[in-house]
């Protein structure tokens, strides 16, 4: 699995890598911004042939820019946007400690279906979930049937949000909270 960390705290860095390391996982970690869209966009352009150059991003919400620049008042959703602009298919889990404002932002931002893990976590979730795509396999399908139903995923109601919140919830804690995991 090739991963992309988009993570500006450095212990959380570290503990990425020695969690993915262990798993053989291949990663590139970014703490900015800049240095995420950096990474991104670098492996496309070697692996045009492959727009998922990266199986799964793992990005922080409150990442902040480099200093004085163009991006500065920008964050970790304006890289989900940028990368979903280049590749909708593309596999992205928000790691936050907020993930509700993440989950009503992002779908009014972005209108699509995103995972989210909450910090704090432990090592077991971050590997079940990073190896395990249930959720965003069943997400996927819930988008491809909208659209089957006439029903744009693009743009969801209010009463939408709080539903498939609660299906992601639900979902989550079955795939990850069972007595056998």
């Amino acid at each position: 699995m090739n991963v992309l960390i988009i993570e500006d705290d450095a212990d959380i860095c570290y503990l990425y890598s020695i969690w993915l390391k262990e798993f053989d996982c291949d990663y590139v970690i970014a703490r900015t911004v800049e240095d995420g869209l950096y990474e991104y966009h670098n492996s496309l352009k070697q692996n045009s042939a492959n727009l998922n150059s990266f199986d799964l991003i793992v990005l922080d919400y409150d990442l902040p820019p480099k200093k004085d620049t163009s991006l500065s008042t920008k964050n970790g959703l304006y890289v989900a946007k940028e990368v979903l602009r280049l590749n909708r298919d593309q596999r992205i889990i928000f790691a936050s400690a907020w993930p509700q404002k993440i989950f009503n932002e992002y779908m009014e931002s972005l209108k699509c279906f995103i995972e989210i893990l909450q910090k704090p976590f432990e090592k077991d979730l971050f590997i079940k979930m990073i190896q395990d795509t249930f959720v965003f396999d069943t997400l996927k399908k819930v988008v491809i049937d909208m659209r089957k139903n006439n029903v744009n995923p693009n743009e969801p109601t209010p009463e939408s949000y709080v539903n498939l919140f609660e299906l992601l919830w639900k979902l989550q804690k079955d795939t990850f909270d069972t007595p056998d995991n």
